[in-house]
């Protein structure tokens, strides 16, 4: 079992700290998810539930639903970052990414790939001036993390253009490394991409002159998986991607083993829990596609039950910012009550697909999912970069606050003098002359001239 269960009126409360909260017990858990967490040793159910999210939400592209705080509707779109030491083991999330891929859409690109190196061979065979057909038209959807922005616009605008609709991108990475280093290339740097991909909607567009390159407003949607040691993390999530927003959109699951623990080994699958994924990855993708190739209707989960709890959760985090005075808290809690409701919106559509419990039984487990994620979510952003992102807040106020000089005016007493109004300019700082001063206020006829050396203010 992953933790004691709550009880529902416990659920319903919610609002109480990390550890007094929990997931369902292993065998109520949604499928697959289920038979994941059950197999996987103590101190690694949480971390082989949190790998089993972003690559069950690319499988349901066609999935809608409504959160309470936005006006438009949303997709399952999630990215998480698997971060541990060294040897720490997490291969484990690429055992769970192949699991749910390979026969899903890593075998459906598989077909779609080859017709590209077809043609691309093609090509190269071809004979001076001789016609080459039209270029096939793939819609490829498992992508590497170091794909170009010009190849994913252009992945992306093929959905639109052969199904007509967008779809979700998967994107995998054993080592973060990769993507950050392909970043320090301009034309492979997704970060901007990556903060749009998060949402349904929101475009992303590049325009070139050239002939040879692609050009297209498209809306590009991902859902990411990384595994990353913490100096990785440090080195992809810099300075830029915190004050940007990157670190609100993702999931970082922290593997915390204690010294000296052994390596964490996961039991294999039996051929019935086996059976049971394959039949559950199956509906997912017969969900997406018709048996001709095009795409399903989409699905809108009404999540209208779980309004209440979301509302009181977020409520009750901005009390404690405002008691605490916490910038990272006020700000955090939005995304990540916002990537738990899409963990509780992914659970309540695999819990549905089951079709053998209470409607009454699943909302239970699952606001019971979204009040453990949403509270999981948020900490893990606060330990990782909570004092990096305050530091930063601080530094920028403190650079933007006005300077609040003295008026000069208000400081010369009601008769002054020349050598005063003098001596005030070089307190102030001020360069401007004193005869400038002087001639601006007596137009404005704010001074009257006594004497040659002597002013009266009016």
């Amino acid at each position: 079992m992953i933790q004691t269960q709550l009880s529902f009126e416990e659920e319903s409360q919610a609002l109480s700290p990390l550890a007094k909260l929990s997931l369902p017990q292993d065998k109520d858990l949604p499928p697959v998810i289920r038979e994941i967490v059950m197999n996987a040793p103590s101190s690694r159910k949480i971390p082989a539930f949190v790998a089993s999210l972003s690559p069950l939400c690319a499988l349901c592209p066609r999935v809608r639903l409504d959160y309470y705080y936005d006006s438009r509707p949303s997709a399952l779109l999630l990215q998480v970052i698997i971060e541990g030491a060294q040897s720490s083991g997490k291969s484990f999330a690429a055992d769970i990414e192949n699991l749910i891929m390979n026969s899903t859409l890593k075998a459906h690109d598989k077909a779609m790939r080859r017709l590209e190196q077809d043609y691309r061979e093609k090509k190269k065979r071809r004979k001076a001036n001789e016609k080459l057909e039209e270029e096939p038209q793939t819609t490829i959807r498992v992508v590497p993390a170091t794909i170009s922005k010009t190849v994913l616009t252009k992945r992306a605008d093929m959905f639109e253009r052969v199904l007509g609709d967008t779809l979700t991108f998967w994107m995998f990475a054993e080592e973060l490394s990769q993507v950050t280093d392909a970043g320090k290339s301009g034309y492979s740097n997704l970060r901007t991409i990556m903060r749009t991909a998060y949402d349904l909607g929101s475009l992303f567009g590049i325009d070139f002159a050239s002939d040879n390159s692609y050009s297209a407003i498209v809306d590009i949607n991902v859902c990411s998986m990384f595994c990353a040691t913490p100096s990785a993390v440090d080195d992809y999530y810099d300075k830029k991607a915190i004050e940007g927003g990157n670190i609100t959109r993702c999931i970082v699951c922290n593997m915390d083993d204690t010294l000296g623990e052994d390596g964490a080994i996961f039991t294999p699958y039996s051929s019935s829990q086996q059976q049971t994924i394959n039949t559950m990855l199956q509906r997912l993708m017969d969900a997406t596609y018709t048996p001709d190739g095009t795409l399903q209707p989409v699905v809108n989960l009404d999540m209208y039950w779980l309004d209440n709890t979301i509302c009181k959760w977020c409520k009750a985090k901005g009390v404690e910012a405002t008691k605490s005075g916490s910038q990272a808290l006020d700000v955090f809690r939005k995304r990540s009550s916002v990537s738990a409701f899409r963990v509780a919106g992914l659970c309540y559509y695999l819990y549905s697909m089951q079709q053998d419990l209470s409607e009454d039984t699943i909302r239970r487990r699952v606001r019971q999912i979204y009040l453990y994620m949403a509270e999981y979510i948020l900490q893990g952003m606060i330990q990782r970069w909570g004092k990096s992102f305050e530091g930063l807040n601080d530094k920028r106020s403190l650079e933007n606050q006005s300077e609040t000089k003295p008026i000069l005016f208000n400081q010369l007493t009601d008769t002054f003098t020349r050598e005063q109004l003098k001596s005030q300019l070089i307190q102030l700082g001020l360069a401007t002359p004193y005869r400038v001063f002087l001639c601006q206020w007596r137009k404005l006829r704010l001074i009257k001239m006594i004497d040659s050396n002597t002013f009266q203010k009016c």
